[in-house]
């Protein structure tokens, strides 16, 4: 039995949509062409009051438009090259399919965004590097669908979103296993800011995992865990915090292969070799991962896979808005080289 007044609140919840978003799609604003069709089917399901007047407006059925979102300039990224390239590989899979593209300069401005997202009558939206605390909360109530490559750790929001990650957590735990196991470590450092982002906190949380499981005792004076504003790209930096610490641990395991570079010539400033000293492990299997001198243990991710994989998951959501949110891993594969 319908209860007598039916409200926005009442689409909303059973859509898994803000209020806001159902707001829109009945007073004619704009929100993305499937998330309205799915608020008018659901006001005339519900018996809303007006669906009258809403189930009589055409709706728009033009091919998905798409935007990438980031708060970097991807292209300069080699990392990001592979995965915007997986992107428009899978776009030529598709029919119609358009990718626009977003530089957020300013969390300041995001007027700028809402304004882009509806002049362009953008359908959906991938998100890369884009880990503001505040940004990312705003960017969902919006209602659009988003997937994100990784997320932000101080986020928790519910919406019409998912998230894509690289596995870490796992990968990252085995293998310091059998480094305590196989190669007798027993102190180790992590170098990054664990907070950046979810994943350098797995790869975090994964070391200290494997320290707590060997029965060892995690000191946090062999870890380098400053904020993202300091220069760990500079090894002059890097090596004054490694000289004041009471002593090298047997292993750092860096956030991600730039960083590894950077510890790995921190230490040649401090006359240590690699891995004559010091292990180094890195992350993500970059090409100078494998060019530099030494060349650096690592972990594959398949780049070129992670941007399919994000225009795959988002093209679901935009059919299926009402899903619940998933947060998708794909397999990261262990590369042994010479700084281990």
């Amino acid at each position: 039995m319908k209860r007598e007044r039916i409200t926005i609140q009442d689409i909303a919840d059973s859509l898994g949509l803000s209020r806001n978003t159902v707001s829109k799609a009945l007073n004619g604003q704009y929100v993305p062409p499937r998330t309205r069709e799915l608020v008018l089917s659901a006001a005339i399901d519900l018996g809303y009051k007006s669906y009258h007047a809403v189930a009589d407006q055409s709706t728009d059925s033009t091919p998905p438009r798409i935007v990438l979102i980031a708060s970097k300039l991807l292209m300069t990224m080699s990392f990001f090259v592979h995965v915007v390239r997986g992107i428009e590989a899978a776009l030529t899979e598709q029919e119609n399919v358009e990718l626009l593209q977003f530089t957020v300069a300013k969390t300041s401005y995001f007027n700028r965004l809402v304004e882009f997202l509806h002049e362009n009558k953008v359908d959906g939206i991938i998100c890369m590097e884009l880990f503001h605390a505040d940004y990312v909360p705003k960017l969902i109530e919006l209602g659009y669908p988003t997937v994100f490559f990784d997320f932000p750790i101080y986020v928790s929001a519910t919406g019409n979103y998912d998230v894509v990650l690289a596995e870490s957590f796992s990968s990252v735990k085995n293998y310091c296993l059998s480094l305590i196991g196989n190669q007798d470590c027993r102190n180790f450092g992590f170098v990054g800011d664990y907070t950046h982002c979810t994943s350098f906190y797995e790869r975090f949380l994964a070391m200290r995992e494997a320290i707590f499981l060997a029965g060892l005792p995690y000191d946090p004076r062999y870890s380098v865990i400053e904020k993202d504003s300091f220069p760990y790209g500079n090894a002059r930096e890097l090596a004054a915090l490694f000289a004041a610490m009471p002593a090298l641990p047997d292993c750092f395991v860096a956030a991600n292969d730039t960083i590894a570079i950077g510890v790995i010539e921190a230490l040649k400033l401090l006359h240590k070799k690699v891995p004559r000293d010091v292990l180094v492990v890195g992350f993500d299997n970059l090409a100078e991962a494998k060019s530099h001198d030494p060349q650096i243990t690592t972990f594959n991710v398949d780049k070129t896979g992670i941007g399919r994989k994000l225009l795959a998951v988002l093209l679901d959501r935009i059919r299926n808005p009402r899903q619940k949110t998933q947060t998708i891993y794909l397999q990261s594969k262990l590369i042994i080289r010479q700084t281990t």
